[in-house]
């Protein structure tokens, strides 16, 4: 039985491509291949153009490719497993005080926040007033804080 991880070993450090013939069909998993590929940087290019024949040719008609155009190494790199990247929400101790005083449950929510996001980046300093919003807040965000106490509004 050979693994995914044998495969790519494969594909990155043997110079002759004989081993693709002793692997059986059931064993190649183009789509598995790929995604592993995909994940180091180096070889971007060269899988987005791989990307094309996945679903086209045979599972060692594919590996044959992805062999012939993967440059040689001595030993196959570390591929680190890509992440999704987090998101930092810079107006959520806001958010969650408009939706609790809307009374949104999370369904409602996700319908209505990105009208909410626009209301308040055109005008933040309404609502900063409206929710009572720390100072601490307002000199994040180069607010006037006067506009808190009804000066300049």
């Amino acid at each position: 039985m050979t693994n995914i991880f044998s495969i790519l070993k494969n594909l990155y450090t043997n110079k002759s491509s004989g081993w693709i013939l002793d692997i059986e069909d059931k064993y190649i998993q183009p789509f598995l291949i790929q995604r592993w590929l995909i994940m180091n940087v180096k070889l971007r290019s060269e899988v987005r153009w791989l990307d094309k024949y996945i679903f086209s040719l045979k599972p060692k008609q594919y590996l044959s490719l992805a062999w012939s155009c993967i440059p040689k190494q001595e030993k196959m790199p570390y591929i680190k497993y890509i992440k999704k990247e987090k998101k930092i929400d810079t107006v959520g101790f806001l958010m969650e005080k408009v939706k609790k005083y809307f009374q949104d449950d999370d369904n409602n929510w996700y319908y209505n926040e990105p009208i909410v996001r626009t209301a308040v980046n055109k005008n933040m300093a309404q609502w900063f007033k409206f929710f009572g919003i720390k100072k601490y807040y307002w000199n994040k965000f180069k607010l006037d804080f006067d506009k808190m106490k009804g000066v300049g509004m």
